[in-house]
């Protein structure tokens, strides 16, 4: 059974899309999510296994992250080979010196979603001498922009995503009025954050609750 603030989550998704189930995988049993522990080599926070038990990722990009597409077990251990292998460098710029480690890919960053233009959000199980262990970072391998905490767990960034839906600053687009009920599954359907400056408006605002 989900964790109270797991099944918050998904139903306040569920409230806004009548067919969000539609766009989701079936959940992955204990025995796959084990093996992907053993994989990463690490232990994922217990809200992410239990999404994973009840959607191994999505179909097709819907935004179920704040926009991100929200990735299953084989597209995690993809998206994470490709972080263990990438070539050691620093970062373009990193938001909270003190909480992050200045290297671009490490593969003790466990990327969770994805928006496939190779910026990440990711389970930081390396951070900096005053960061939290777990904590929840934008990643930007594709786009010059700094890495940055937003979250300082898994549960922390479901809460601040359902915030983010009660306030409509992610908002669903839903274009089935402009099909027939048949042509429905061409229809643009997805979740759309409208948040002016990407994920650095987002670290602002962890920033100035971290400060009060």
């Amino acid at each position: 059974m989900e964790s109270p603030l797991t099944d918050q989550y998904i139903n306040a998704f569920k409230a806004r899309l009548d067919i969000f189930n539609d766009f989701m995988n079936i959940g992955a049993d204990a025995n796959e999510i084990n093996e992907l522990e053993d994989f990463i080599e690490v232990k994922l926070p217990e809200s992410h296994i239990d999404l994973l038990k009840i959607y191994n990722g999505e179909k097709r990009g819907i935004g179920f992250m704040g926009g991100f597409s929200y990735l299953g077990i084989e597209e995690i251990k993809m998206q994470w080979t490709f972080l263990k292998e990438a070539p050691e460098m620093e970062a373009e710029g990193i938001n909270q010196v003190e909480k992050i480690k200045n290297t671009l890919y490490c593969p003790k960053r466990i990327p969770f979603a994805y928006d496939g233009s190779g910026n990440y959000l990711a389970i930081d199980f390396n951070p900096n001498s005053e960061g939290t262990l777990g904590q929840i970072l934008y990643l930007p391998t594709g786009d010059p922009e700094p890495i940055a905490v937003i979250a300082d767990s898994f549960d922390d960034f479901l809460v601040l995503i359902i915030e983010k839906l009660e306030s409509e600053q992610l908002e669903l687009i839903d274009e089935r009025d402009d099909w027939d009920e048949e042509d429905w599954h061409m229809a643009e359907i997805y979740f759309q954050k409208t948040w002016e400056n990407d994920w650095s408006d987002i670290a602002a605002e962890y920033n100035t609750k971290i400060s009060n």
